[in-house]
């Protein structure tokens, strides 16, 4: 049985991520940038921390929370408020 799980995209611009499951098989696709979300964080003169890895689009929702979707070494590991599916 097919699944679709929506991450971002449903009443907003941008953002669409699709999940597509298929028993074991898994295919993300991603269709844009979460802008109402990002700005939630971000402003023009306030980055994203590149030292903390996935870390801060995992907590803030920027991303989907996937679990073997992104490399080991930029996906925190037992990091409280961040819960890998």
């Amino acid at each position: 049985m097919v699944n679709l799980t929506f991450y971002g995209g449903i009443n907003e611009i941008g953002g669409n991520k699709i999940l597509l499951e298929d028993g074991h098989k898994r295919l993300l696709l991603d269709f844009g940038f979460p802008y109402k979300k990002h700005k939630q964080f971000y402003e023009e003169y306030l980055k994203p921390r590149g030292g903390a890895g996935l870390l801060d689009p995992l907590r803030m929702g920027l991303v989907p929370p996937l679990e073997g979707l992104y490399r080991d070494d930029i996906t925190p590991v037992g990091v409280a408020g961040v819960q890998l599916r």
